[in-house]
């Protein structure tokens, strides 16, 4: 099984591009949309052991154009093994 979240990222207005090109990059997420400004939707899946919490940490402490990670649904996915 693995975890699949979707979440809401805050970004300072202006942001939303840069930071979606940085997220995009970033093994198990994909950036889905956006307003063009200051908010992203994104889907993070995560093998075994993945917390969103520390994700959502890590993210916010090394990225200054971030203000907030809001999850919106977490749920278990199959493995394609499974």
């Amino acid at each position: 099984m693995s975890l699949v979240a979707g979440f809401v990222v805050e970004t300072l207005p202006g942001a939303a591009e840069r930071v979606a090109a940085r997220l995009s990059r970033l093994p198990g997420i994909s950036v889905e949309g956006g307003d063009g400004n200051r908010r992203l939707a994104a889907v993070w899946t995560a093998g075994r052991g993945g917390s969103m919490a520390e994700l959502a940490e890590q993210l916010l402490a090394s990225d200054p154009d971030l203000l907030g990670i809001y999850p919106t649904f977490v749920g278990n996915g199959a493995d394609e093994e499974e």
